[in-house]
């Protein structure tokens, strides 16, 4: 899943959707240049120590965007969680999902734009930042929301397997 025709109430025509999604990733083209850059110039000025003062405000950031998550799904269930994850993920990733109950969702993602942009960068160092974002996001969306992954698209695995799971009941 990952067309935005899945997102959508309306029919989306194939154009614009091409048009959306080559727009989309000439964006996280873009930033992500700026960001390898930005990262790589640090490193050489400040060495590892400053690389990963840079790394730790990614981990930072994700768990604001966790915060940020729930307060606007007005609900901090799993399953509130899991929609405005695949919500975020239309159109950059492919996936299935795997397992759908209120205290587990599983999903392997077999495609992420954002791997693809990093690989072609030769930094995928950098861009697996964006994956170790993935507990702190869902633990600040609720803290009872554990995580489980053992491969990822972005250390050159055939796919991520996430596994989102509540540790306690709700």
């Amino acid at each position: 899943m990952s067309s935005l025709q899945q997102i959508s109430p309306e029919p989306i025509p194939d154009a614009i959707e091409k048009a959306f999604l080559t727009k989309l990733y000439s964006k996280m083209f873009n930033s992500a240049v700026l960001l390898v850059e930005t990262v790589r110039a640090i490193q050489k000025k400040y060495g590892d120590e400053g690389v990963e003062v840079i790394h730790n405000v990614f981990k930072e950031v994700a768990a604001q965007r966790g915060e940020k998550m729930a307060r606007e799904a007005n609900s901090t269930t799993l399953k509130a969680f899991c929609s405005a994850l695949e919500a975020g993920c239309a159109g950059s990733h492919d996936w299935h999902k795997i397992e759908d109950t209120d205290k587990r969702q599983a999903y392997r993602f077999t495609r992420c734009m954002q791997a693809e942009i990093f690989a072609e960068l030769g930094a995928a160092d950098i861009g697996f930042w964006l994956c170790e974002g993935d507990a702190p996001m869902s633990s600040a969306f609720n803290p009872d929301i554990g995580f489980h992954r053992t491969k990822t698209l972005m250390e050159g695995h055939d796919c991520c397997d996430h596994i989102f799971y509540l540790e306690k009941e709700e």
